[in-house]
């Protein structure tokens, strides 16, 4: 049987309020369920790597906003499901 695939980028928050008021169970949680619902199934989870341009416009951000928020590094999911 062949399979499609899909990826799925999951971010966080980061800064004081992601420290604060994040969850990175629950928006894991709520991702997986709502591809689940869609009939797709989890096959690899993979941590999000960012490239020097991405941490250098975080730190931008982060000093910006006072240190109150800035992008997080997350994960990628590899989703499947019969086609």
């Amino acid at each position: 049987m062949q399979k499609i695939n899909s990826v799925v980028r999951v971010s966080f928050s980061g800064g004081l309020i992601g420290l604060l008021f994040g969850s990175a169970r629950g928006k894991v949680e709520t991702t997986v369920q709502k591809y689940n619902s869609e009939g797709w199934n989890v096959a690899e989870v993979i941590p999000d790597n960012p490239n020097l341009a991405i941490i250098i416009l975080r730190m931008i951000i982060l000093v910006l906003t006072l240190g109150l928020w800035t992008i997080s590094t997350g994960y990628l999911f590899i989703m499947e499901k019969p086609r």
